[in-house]
């Protein structure tokens, strides 16, 4: 079997480590374990968006001699010898982003493909953008798209920009003989809903998180020295939060959730460390912490955190905080769970299928549900360390491994 896979993802993660984010895991791990899954299968890498970055990020991830690519070979060749000049410099080095510029303004953006690759080919499949129409016009061709979710179509009001976004023209790309594979049952639901797609079309693979970044650390010292380096407190504990802060992630009941704890409680050693960027609408959430003025200093912001600091930051939480209103499928949970960190989470949507019973789910709309569980988590040690001993059993129920496997086998069914 051959099969086309979209790796546009790797490039646009390649120089911008912010851009590294559940998507471009779900890239990242199908282009690294697919091709050595089956020797049935042969896998083809194909980039429509920025041939030269992603080249860049094969060549130092993916054995760069055994890729193989759709694009017609003089870009490809072209690109790896901008590659290999850009290489001299220092990763998103001043001098190499300004040679960077210069190849952007020399290069075509119209990338073709090899046809007769494509005709030869079984599957095309894109883990995020829409199908380009090129593969679309090939009838024997089985066309697979990942859905990770759906929520700017059906929670518009969470998003600034509401009708024009990647989700609509994913949507507005399927054809009748498209497949879709869905990262949740949630998200099958709502695919199903807003598509008017055949259930036979659709099907579910959970994501997973990565074994190498999210573990649980046990070494005080190591934990202690990212709390002393993001400025948090080592000597107390704190309730972890990690999102972008913006409206859909319900922050501004976490803080007020927690404001409520501290003031009704009279806790003075607890504090509240919220990791993540600025999204858009993000004023509500520091409105929130100027309602309770006595516990803005409990309240850290660490702004962005790198993925090699998160387990450490996970496995000192006290408890892990997720109270977002929709979710595609929802990983942080699961990157705390595989820490082994006790969490809350949101009864909504996908969320309930990622956590099950490992931890305390409540609805997002009840701030003092969110309060009372918080405070389970502070006083009643026995019930923290139960849910995070479930934690981790749950937490292996997901892996890449299966993702793959699972991904593997869906291929077989549809071609």
């Amino acid at each position: 079997m051959k099969a086309i896979l979209d790796i546009s993802l790797l490039g646009q993660g390649y120089y911008h480590q912010k851009a590294r984010t559940g998507v471009f895991r779900v890239a990242e791990n199908l282009a690294s374990m697919l091709p050595t899954i089956s020797p049935d299968l042969e896998i083809i890498f194909s980039d429509y968006l920025d041939l030269m970055a992603t080249v860049g990020y094969t060549s130092e991830n993916l054995n760069n001699h055994n890729v193989l690519y759709l694009n017609e070979n003089s870009k490809v060749t072209r690109a790896k010898l901008q590659h290999q000049i850009l290489s001299v410099f220092p990763h998103n080095s001043i001098p190499q982003k300004a040679i960077k510029r210069l190849f952007y303004q020399l290069n075509s953006i119209d990338n073709q493909f090899n046809s007769t690759i494509i005709e030869q080919s079984n599957i095309y499949h894109t883990p995020y953008y829409p199908i380009p129409e090129q593969f679309q016009a090939h009838k024997k061709l089985k066309k697979l798209i990942t859905i990770h979710d759906l929520i700017p179509i059906k929670y518009p009001s969470y998003f600034e920009n509401k009708t024009d976004n990647v989700v609509h023209q994913i949507i507005k790309s399927i054809k009748p003989d498209n497949f879709a594979v869905c990262v949740s049952e949630s998200t099958k639901g709502d695919l199903l809903e807003i598509s008017g797609m055949d259930e036979s079309q659709l099907f579910v693979v959970p994501l997973a998180a990565s074994r190498t970044l999210f573990y649980p650390i046990s070494d005080k010292n190591k934990i202690n020295f990212t709390l002393l380096k993001l400025k948090i407190p080592a000597n107390q504990p704190y309730l972890l939060s990690i999102s972008t802060l913006e409206p859909r992630k319900n922050i501004d009941t976490i803080i007020k959730s927690f404001a409520n704890l501290i003031l009704q409680e009279k806790i003075d050693d607890l504090n509240l460390v919220l990791v993540g960027t600025k999204g858009w609408d993000f004023e509500k959430i520091f409105a929130a912490i100027a309602i309770a003025p006595q516990v803005q200093h409990r309240i850290i912001f660490t702004g962005y955190v790198p993925d090699g600091d998160l387990a450490a930051l996970y496995s000192g939480a006290l408890s892990f905080v997720y109270v977002s209103f929709c979710e595609g499928f929802g990983l942080p949970p699961l990157e705390a769970m595989q820490c082994g960190t006790a969490v809350i989470c949101s009864n909504t949507t996908s969320l309930p299928e990622v956590v099950g019973d490992a931890g305390i789910l409540v609805s997002p709309t009840d701030g003092e549900a969110v309060s009372h569980a918080m405070l389970e988590m502070y006083s009643n040690n026995s019930r923290r360390i139960n849910l995070e001993k479930k934690s981790l059993i749950r937490a292996c129920q997901f892996s890449w491994e299966k993702f793959t496997k699972q991904t593997w086998e869906l291929y077989q069914k549809i071609s």
